[in-house]
């Protein structure tokens, strides 16, 4: 058979021979247990399956030529019919659950849905199969689900109910088994059923059989995957180090011994032992050279995944894995060593703390030494040390997987040394400031910039703003001591009092005063006795010209400063009678009156025909003599100017302007 979903393999013929008695009294052991319990499925170890049908992915395919009496068809089955199917989120006519994935979630995986409806035993599945070992138990199982809504059928389906059947190609009946009636579960309860025969010493090519022993009536839908025929043995069990452990996780440098045994029930005549391994999480397997006794010795790794199994097989047998049974497996996980960096010779210093810093990338310590110092702390310190600490040192530091390193040190005691120095220091920008430490040792000042020198006891500094050094004192041990300087820089006084502005009598502006500084109090004055609130931008109403002087004083001694500011007072809005546009640089455009505190609203032009030729809301442009790239006629013009106040006054004017060239 060749088809996609079908996949069969065929072992060669093997010829052994195998006790008869024996062979009895197995099949004794299992029948004696009640059939309900198992399902008719072997008790004991299974081989690799020698044909699996498992209905292939993608497009659906009909089954080959007397493969089923079930008619093909697509989607939902009619009564008689069988689908290859995936995904039926709907189910079948308010009849089915929703049928969504195979039995292995591989996928795409198609299962076989038949509705079996009115099909009076029929054949759902037929397979010959030949190429069998000799005296050897076959398996052979399917996959099995009733797909039936609780409320199917009127609450009453019939249930489906299926017979397999091992025979001989003349149609004897060796050996078979009935499910019973699947029952109504509501959901996909895949339940694996099935039937087992032992090949004579000269085996036939037999017939598989699955039938369909549906009465008439509603119902009868089911379900069907993963049909097998798999080689049946002893049951194998596998202890490690005594103990059924399946899965186990060790770190580099493990000192147990590892060692697998395995013990089988009777059954197999002259039963041969093969240890195989795999390194690719069993995708393939390969036999250990000499390791065929029921114990094995798994050896030491640095760090690896490895699983093990033992192969079971008669020896006349042996070598045809088409035969063989095989064991649970059992994995070995060892995980290396956490890379780190040890630690190496580690100095105290009498009488001060000590911090030890621990290997990076563990969560878990140990710390361990002399007189009797114990600590979990990730980083414990040592206060106040003296000579009876000095000693031999360990950590026990442990990962994320739980593999531990273990470093050791040699903690040394030194005599001590200890800085003394001023830890504040207050100076006038552009002041340079002497910095003072005392103590045994040399000295080393961070960072170096603004320092006369960072490698003296008394360095003058001279920074630009506020700065921190750290002065570190190291003795002739090795011992250090340190401290943190800091220098507050004052800034020195800085005025502004903003730039010269023109109002209308009667109107008032803004001073623009500034000041920079630290701790700096200020202060206005007019020449004109005008009163000034004391902010840095007061509204101001000189009736004259006048001038304002802006002082500042620091309080911290870092100077004064002082700044002048002249408000000019114009009666009214003053507007040139003309202006020249011809490229001699002189009158070359012609303005609106500049005045602070006001907005320009609107500034026109029109000529004699009342044709605008120029507006703006912006102060600062202003009319060329041109309108639309063309230079306009000499003569007189008309202009239209409006301002608002910052009080909210208006000022509207009008005149004449003369172009000139």
């Amino acid at each position: 058979m060749n088809f996609s979903y079908l996949r069969i393999r065929l072992p060669a013929i093997a010829h052994c021979g195998y006790s008869l008695l024996i062979v009895r009294c197995w099949l004794l052991l299992f029948l004696l247990v009640p059939n309900k319990l198992f399902a008719q499925l072997w008790r004991g170890n299974l081989g690799a399956p020698v044909m699996k049908i498992t209905f292939g992915a993608g497009n659906s395919q009909a089954l080959p030529n007397g493969t089923t009496t079930y008619g093909f068809t697509s989607g939902c089955p009619e009564p008689g019919q069988y689908s290859l199917e995936n995904f039926l989120v709907y189910g079948c006519y308010k009849n089915t659950i929703p049928l969504t994935g195979d039995h292995t979630k591989d996928f795409g995986g198609k299962y076989m849905l038949v509705n079996g409806e009115g099909a009076v035993s029929s054949d759902v599945l037929v397979v010959k199969i030949g190429g069998l070992c000799s005296s050897t138990t076959y398996q052979f199982a399917a996959f099995l689900a009733n797909c039936l809504k609780l409320n199917a059928c009127g609450g009453t389906p019939v249930l489906p109910n299926l017979t397999f059947f091992i025979e001989a190609v003349d149609g004897t009946i060796l050996v078979s088994h009935n499910s019973g009636d699947l029952p109504v579960t509501g959901v996909m309860d895949w339940v694996e059923y099935g039937v087992w025969y032992t090949t004579p010493a000269v085996p036939a090519p037999l017939i598989l059989r699955i039938k369909s022993n549906a009465a008439n009536g509603c119902g009868s839908s089911f379900i069907m995957d993963d049909v097998t025929l798999r080689p049946a043995g002893p049951r194998i069990n596998i202890t490690l180090d005594g103990r059924l452990n399946y899965d186990v996780t060790l770190c580099n440098g493990y000192h147990d011994p590892l060692l697998l045994k395995a013990t089988f029930s009777t059954g197999y005549n002259d039963p041969v032992i093969q240890w195989q391994q795999s390194i690719d999480t069993g995708k393939s397997w390969q036999d250990i050279t000499g390791a065929i006794e029921d114990n094995y010795t798994i050896p030491r790794r640095k760090d690896s995944v490895v699983t093990y199994r033992i192969r079971l097989s008669e020896r006349i047998n042996d070598g045809n894995s088409g035969c063989a049974i095989f064991s649970q497996i059992v994995r070995i996980t060892v995980h290396p060593t956490p890379g780190h960096l040890p630690l190496q010779l580690v100095q105290g210093c009498l009488n001060k703390s000590l911090k030890l810093n621990p290997p990076p990338d563990f969560y878990a310590y140990q710390w361990a030494g002399s007189n009797g110092y114990q600590s979990s702390d990730p980083s414990p310190i040592i206060k106040n040390i003296q000579y009876a600490n000095e000693g031999l040192y360990t950590v026990l530091a442990t990962g994320d997987l739980g593999c531990k390193v273990l470093d050791s040190f040699q903690l040394y005691i030194s005599p001590s040394t200890t800085i003394y120095t001023n830890t504040l220091y207050s100076v006038c920008e552009g002041t340079a400031v002497n910095l003072s430490a005392t103590g045994d040792g040399t000295y080393v000042w961070t960072p170096s910039a603004y320092l006369s020198n960072p490698s003296i006891a008394n360095p003058v500094a001279n920074p630009k703003d506020s700065f921190q050094y750290k002065v570190v004192l190291t003795n002739s041990y090795g011992c250090k001591d340190s401290a943190q300087v800091n220098i507050n820089v004052f800034k020195k006084t800085l005025v502004s009092a903003g730039v010269d502005k023109i109002i209308l009598a009667g109107d008032t502006v803004l001073l623009d005063g500034s000041v920079k500084g630290t701790a700096v109090n200020y202060l206005w004055t007019s020449t004109g006795n005008v009163t000034v609130s004391q902010i840095l931008q007061p509204s101001v109403a000189p009736t004259i010209e006048t001038s304002f002087t802006l002082y500042a004083t620091s309080t911290l001694g870092c100077g004064n400063a002082s700044a002048v500011v002249t408000i000019h007072v114009y009666k009214d809005v003053f507007m040139a009678s003309a202006f020249s546009p011809n490229g001699d640089g002189l009158n070359e455009i012609y303005h609106v009156f500049k005045l602070d505190s006001y907005q320009l609203v609107s500034f026109a032009i029109f000529n004699r025909f009342g044709k605008r030729v120029f507006s703006t809301v912006n102060a600062n442009d202003g009319w060329d003599g041109t309108f639309q790239g063309e230079p306009q006629a000499i003569g007189h013009y008309v202009y239209y100017l409006e301002l608002k106040h910052v009080g909210g006054r208006k000022i509207t004017r009008k005149g004449s302007i003369l172009l000139i060239r």
